[in-house]
């Protein structure tokens, strides 16, 4: 696994930032929450960051 850290994203409610993190082999999406929670999978770095954004609005 090679987690590559692609940006932060900003949570709607608590407006807290969270790294996000893709492995472009596995195109696995983990978001720096409680550890590191996987969120899904994304064919891009630009899709992982739009889930990863959706993911954490109501966090």
């Amino acid at each position: 696994m090679s987690l590559i850290e692609i940006g932060r994203v900003r949570g709607g409610k608590s407006h807290k930032s969270y790294s996000v993190f893709w492995d472009s082999s596995s195109r696995e999406i983990y978001v720096g929450y409680a550890g590191r929670t996987f969120i899904g999978k994304a064919s891009s770095a630009q899709e992982a960051m739009h889930k990863a954004d959706a993911w954490v609005f109501d966090k």
